[in-house]
């Protein structure tokens, strides 16, 4: 091989391993390094979208709350205590990529109506809690760990649920696997979750930048791996939902093109061991079940309520 066609092979490679670099790097600020608004509480905004009933919120107790995460940062939330009790059980709400604590009063208030406490949270990077790096749920589940052991410790006599919103809803199916070993929470509602980080980003990529699936992802993921400790494929709600034992209700829209509902489906057939429910949302796009059958939505979620606890009341 002649020395001008090993500079070509030379410059060749050397213009696609910058390609590479460049897009790696673009990657994990648009990932990792997503603007999520931090700094900010949204519930002025969700009062002023009237997304919740601030009646209702305004009959309730609330108590304003911060815990240490393991990884050096606070977590800030809000615990809510319904007007009455009625079953023992409380439920942390866990909410999605972008949003804080408060976008979760929409769900939040059809347990207090039913006289169920609720704990509303901002996740790491979010509202007004620490933490500089997006994981998908990798930090975020065991922040949530924390949380629930916050609440057992408010509630010590309660039932414990979670129920999660898309980034949340992941949060939850990965603490489904940590639970296997802590046992705090008793049941779950997962909602628009994703199985499967690298796919789901692979997906994002392609629709949201035009960007072919050519090992981007992969070479992302090592750049956070070095950078925030972690692989995209570290992040494998499905993997915790196949070895978890407690019920989940997995909730998914339709019409759902963000994160498609054929990953709550792959969840629901991969939980092999204790209860599990599929409910798929007609006209639903992504977490917007709620906003499209609110009435159903809420029968449904506590008619799954409603006979979980009274299993484990017997």
């Amino acid at each position: 091989m002649n020395a001008s066609i090993k500079k070509i092979i030379y410059g060749l490679l050397s213009i696609v391993l910058i390609i590479y670099i460049s897009v790696s790097c673009f990657g994990y600020k648009q990932i990792v390094l997503i603007n999520t608004h931090q700094g900010k509480s949204g519930l002025e905004r969700e009062m002023k979208r009237n997304t919740f009933d601030t009646q209702l919120l305004s009959e309730c107790k609330q108590e304003n709350f911060k815990v240490h995460s393991l990884f050096g940062y606070d977590l800030k939330g809000t615990y809510i205590q319904a007007p009455t009790d009625s079953l023992g059980l409380t439920v942390v709400m866990v909410h999605g990529i972008k949003s804080d604590r408060w976008t979760m009063m929409r769900y939040a208030q059809i347990y207090l109506k039913h006289g169920i406490d609720v704990v509303l949270y901002d996740q790491r990077k979010h509202g007004l809690s620490g933490g500089s790096q997006e994981s998908y749920g990798f930090y975020e589940s065991q922040d949530l760990e924390q949380i629930v052991q916050w609440t057992k410790k408010k509630k010590p006599k309660d039932i414990i649920a979670a129920h999660g919103e898309s980034l949340g809803a992941a949060t939850v199916c990965m603490h489904s696997g940590i639970n296997e070993s802590t046992h705090s929470v008793s049941f779950y509602i997962s909602d628009c979750a994703y199985s499967d980080t690298p796919k789901l980003l692979t997906r994002r990529a392609k629709k949201d930048f035009g960007v072919p699936d050519l090992g981007f992802i992969t070479t992302t993921s090592f750049l956070t791996k070095i950078s925030a400790g972690f692989y995209f494929s570290d992040v494998m709600p499905i993997e915790s939902v196949g070895i978890s034992k407690v019920p989940i209700l997995f909730i998914h829209g339709e019409k759902d093109t963000y994160i498609p509902k054929e990953m709550s489906i792959e969840m629901y057939n991969a939980k092999l061991n204790g209860e599990k429910y599929l409910w798929l949302v007609p006209n639903a796009v992504h977490a917007n079940s709620i906003t499209v059958a609110p009435k159903v939505y809420e029968t449904k979620v506590m008619s799954y309520v409603n006979t979980i606890v009274s299993q484990l009341a017997e």
